[in-house]
């Protein structure tokens, strides 16, 4: 909304301009002010983005909390994220967010049913850009840990999709951590089906 009346106002000086100036200098001073303008706009927008994101401080308890929230609510608690669609845009898998968790930037994915109901939250600790250490996985099965308030269940080798997995059950929230050499997730959904 804000960027819309800045882009307004923009419009509204260089039409001014027009009406006020000879051609060939209004063309120049429209060129510069409007470079200007772009630049400082642009640079505003991506401020304010990485505003937004510093204010979505969150704990990992909060993410499993989403799990049963509408969808909208979601968005509401973190700044809107963004729509997550299949390519042909037939189906709305959920939402993306960049939150600030623990002092760092994380990606989180929701996924939501067709009632738009909050399905599953996944947060992406390391998402291919650097191997994951034992140290990471240590902290975060700890901090699980403490919110589930159960001992974690290990999979015992190596999946299929070759990661290894724990798992945490409590109060009918299931979680589970996935890692793989330079993967690490962490998963939050109700206990259904076999897995209760």
């Amino acid at each position: 909304m804000i960027m819309k009346r800045k882009y307004l106002l923009l419009t509204v000086c260089i039409i001014c301009l027009v009406g006020c100036r000879n051609q060939s200098e209004t063309e120049l001073e429209l060129s510069e002010i409007t470079s200007t303008q772009i630049e400082f706009l642009e640079q505003t927008e991506k401020e304010s983005q990485i505003q937004s994101v510093e204010n979505q401080t969150m704990e990992l308890k909060d993410l499993m909390d989403m799990v049963g929230m509408k969808d909208e609510d979601t968005a509401n608690l973190l700044g809107g994220g963004e729509e997550n669609w299949t390519d042909d845009k037939s189906f709305y898998i959920g939402r993306k967010y960049q939150i600030d968790l623990y002092g760092d930037i994380y990606k989180v994915f929701t996924t939501c049913g067709k009632d738009k109901i909050v399905e599953s939250v996944s947060l992406w600790i390391v998402d291919g850009e650097q191997q994951v250490t034992d140290m990471e996985v240590q902290e975060w099965e700890k901090r699980i840990t403490d919110i589930m308030g159960v001992q974690p269940i290990r999979d015992t080798g190596i999946s299929e999709g070759g990661s290894r997995n724990s798992r945490w059950m409590a109060n009918g929230m299931s979680a589970s951590i996935n890692q793989m050499e330079d993967i690490l997730t962490i998963n939050f959904q109700y206990v259904i089906g076999e897995l209760k």
